[in-house]
């Protein structure tokens, strides 16, 4: 029902279902990530009134439980939305480095969680995303 694009990598559509209404997909070394996709596949639609809630979790400690922020959401109206996670992250995954930079030093990959809740469309309207989330001003061509 979902999918999940991350800049240079192949779609995901690899979603666990976790309740009746929430699925989770992991994002693989989330560290590199500035920016996120999620889409419906048009496999099958949301319920009349329904839409998707779409979270983030950056992971705070090991063992400690999801931090979840509010990204926005997707509608059978709006079936896909582009997220900027760049700013949500947190600890040493947000330092800015390439190979060049970390020459001779192990990278420490951090696995993230994105999360999608059903909820009624008049809920997930009303929701107020991370002011992080929102895209960067461009100016007009």
């Amino acid at each position: 029902m979902f999918g999940l694009i991350a800049s240079g990598r192949l779609v995901s559509t690899n979603w666990e279902q976790i309740s009746e209404t929430n699925c989770v997909a992991q994002l693989v070394d989330a560290d590199s990530v500035n920016h996120i996709v999620i889409f419906l596949t048009g496999q099958t639609p949301f319920p009349d009134g329904m839409g998707g809630a779409v979270y983030f979790a950056w992971p705070c400690t090991p063992g400690a439980a999801p931090n979840w922020q509010l990204l926005g959401y997707i509608t059978n109206q709006k079936p896909s939305a582009i997220f900027r996670i760049s700013k949500l992250k947190g600890g040493e995954g947000s330092s800015t480095s390439n190979s060049f930079t970390m020459l001779g030093h192990t990278l420490n990959h951090v696995n993230a969680l994105v999360g999608i809740s059903v909820e009624p469309l008049t809920v997930i309207e009303g929701q107020t995303p991370a002011a992080q989330t929102e895209g960067a001003n461009a100016s007009t061509f």
